[in-house]
């Protein structure tokens, strides 16, 4: 029999459990992204400390100058995090112990110490403008600097990483004979890095080959060096350079 005009429409059907689920599953998901934002906002030091261990997952690559290649972790080690923030300003740094192992080029680099990483209040996120280890940027940034100096005879550029004279640095017996070397090539297979608030100890495993009027060279070894950090934070050479 055909149903008469005007007549109401049937109830709807009674939801299954599935459908209860999904909208429950939707619900959870709207609460905790309201309790995650409200978290950030209101602790932002969470958001510095997340990018650090973000790095341990991710890895590290860090763009050393005058190197064309970045040094590469695949595993670093934040620890012992100390977030120092005061409530409005827009600069904040956060101090850790960094573990690292990694690669700069065909180099080992092993590093393990102080680091204090700035961020800056970028809007509602914070960035790291000296990168998330700055401490052992600049170590390396020196270390390779004076590499490349030894490699290419530059005197005025080695005592200035040293912060002696020309005729200071010339007098050191080592670096005089390194210098000494014709078609010179230094390389270094590893480094080996111990960081503190304002100096570094440096092992270094080397090999010097070149030539001079008596013979061929052909040197390895390993090197005791210490950095130290000047007046604008920038490390140099304090107990020679050799």
């Amino acid at each position: 029999m055909a149903e008469e005009a005007g007549s109401p429409a049937p109830p709807p059907a009674p939801r299954g459990p599935g459908a209860w689920l999904l909208a429950l599953a939707l619900a959870a998901a709207l609460g905790l992204t309201v309790l995650l934002r409200w978290f950030w906002s209101s602790d932002p030091s969470a958001d510095l400390v997340v990018q650090l261990k973000s790095a341990e997952r991710d890895g590290l690559s860090l763009a050393i100058p005058g190197e064309p290649d970045p040094l590469v972790s695949e595993r670093p080690n934040y620890d012992r995090l100390t977030v120092e923030l005061q409530p409005g300003d827009p600069e904040a740094f956060v101090t850790a112990t960094l573990d690292l192992q990694g690669k700069l080029g065909e180099t080992e680099v092993h590093s393990l110490g102080f680091e204090r990483v700035r961020f800056l209040r970028d809007g509602r996120d914070w960035t790291a403008p000296d990168g998330l280890a700055p401490m052992l940027t600049r170590a390396m940034a020196a270390l390779c600097a004076r590499r490349r100096a030894l490699e290419a005879g530059k005197l005025p550029a080695l005592a200035a990483l040293a912060g002696q004279s020309p005729e200071q640095a010339r007098a050191d017996p080592a670096l005089a004979l390194a210098l000494s070397v014709r078609d010179r090539r230094y390389a270094v297979k590893g480094w080996y890095l111990r960081l503190e608030r304002d100096s570094v100890l440096v092992s270094e495993d080397y090999r010097l080959t070149g030539i001079t009027p008596d013979r061929p060279v052909d040197e390895k070894g390993t090197r005791r060096l210490e950095l130290r950090r000047n007046e604008h934070g920038e490390f140099y050479f304090a107990r020679g350079l050799m």
